[in-house]
């Protein structure tokens, strides 16, 4: 590689850690400033919706994934992302189950609670300090376990290939 190619490369990748690190860090903050008595039935629906924007953002990464000159970097940061708002959407709709039912979990949850908990169920790890009680709670949990699995197993993997895809294709005999 080119000293000037490596200083592009080095560019976006300092682009790339910058906005995901900024974004990130505002998707973080409106949660933390959410407040805890939202309704319960308007909570669920914003998650709902939520998922399906997701999903919409999803489609748009890829596509971005596949123009972008640097396709790997783009696909971890926008896998990044994507994984950042999957579980601030749980976390706020977890939030608002506790904040309307405080036995709807083994203990109320306040904000790090939340995300402690949709954390733990996305990885699996499941120490057991944190459970769903009431079954409002438990589907939800359920929601998020199956979607967790759709979101490590096909968002994860098809934004990946895309920017493998896409980096072999610039690679490729013929193309330079």
């Amino acid at each position: 590689m080119r000293p000037r190619a490596r200083a592009g490369a080095r560019r976006a990748r300092l682009i790339a850690v910058v906005r995901a690190v900024l974004g990130d860090a505002l998707l973080v903050a409106a949660y933390a400033l959410r407040p805890l008595d939202r309704p319960v039935a308007e909570s669920l629906l914003l998650l709902a919706l939520g998922l399906l924007v997701l999903l919409g953002l999803v489609v748009l990464q890829v596509r971005a994934v596949a123009r972008s000159p640097y396709p790997v970097l783009r696909a971890v940061e926008a896998t990044v992302t994507t994984a950042v708002v999957f579980l601030l959407l749980f976390a706020t709709g977890y939030l608002a189950l506790s904040g309307a039912d405080p036995g709807a979990f083994s203990e109320p949850l306040d904000h790090v609670g939340a995300v402690y908990l949709t954390t733990t169920v996305l990885a699996t790890v499941g120490f057991g300090d944190v459970v769903p009680v009431s079954d409002l709670a438990r589907v939800v949990v359920t929601v998020q376990m199956v979607c967790g699995l759709a979101l490590v197993g096909l968002v994860g993997r098809q934004l990946l290939a895309s920017g493998r895809r896409a980096r072999e294709a610039r690679h490729a005999p013929g193309t330079e």
